[in-house]
């Protein structure tokens, strides 16, 4: 199911089918974000700035957005990067410690996804990608290995 909220600027779709319920929209911006009411979305509760740049933290892409002057944009497949293959086709939750580090995985052929276990080794030009928090925190870190966004997901797969 797929719903749309305007302001006359923008249109912001919610594509239910793909949200993990990650809540970084509503603790980001709760004012226009609020699955406690109905509607959830609040057009009007920021300028059409402040949306945007929210949604654009959606890590599974069931929130997008367009500009009504420009009209809706078609979702281009990816080409999959030289050397990966798609693990999984979400992204996985994960609890990264503050002054730890890790390793993501690149290559997508580690059995410990979404983190690196040396199989690149054997036959891939992708190498793991070294993640070092500032602090501690839960994120959205993608398996598809698509993202443009590395280490973390950026809704890619949901165009896999």
């Amino acid at each position: 199911m797929e719903k749309k909220y305007t302001n006359g600027e923008i249109t912001v779709v919610w594509n239910h089918k793909d949200c993990i319920h990650s809540t970084n929209c509503f603790k980001g911006l709760s004012q226009v974000f609020d699955p406690r009411e109905r509607p959830w979305v609040n057009m009007e509760g920021a300028d059409s700035e402040r949306i945007m740049k929210q949604i654009d933290l959606c890590p599974s892409g069931a929130l997008s957005y367009y500009k009504n002057s420009e009209g809706p944009k078609e979702k281009v497949k990816p080409v999959q990067r030289e050397g990966s293959i798609v693990a999984e086709t979400h992204p996985a939750q994960v609890l990264l410690e503050e002054g730890k580090s890790y390793l993501w995985c690149a290559c997508g052929k580690s059995v410990d996804q979404p983190f690196c276990d040396m199989t690149h080794k054997k036959g891939s030009d992708q190498l793991p990608l070294v993640i070092k928090p500032i602090k501690t925190d839960d994120v959205w870190l993608c398996q598809c290995k698509q993202t443009k966004n590395p280490p973390y997901c950026d809704g890619t797969h949901n165009t896999l």
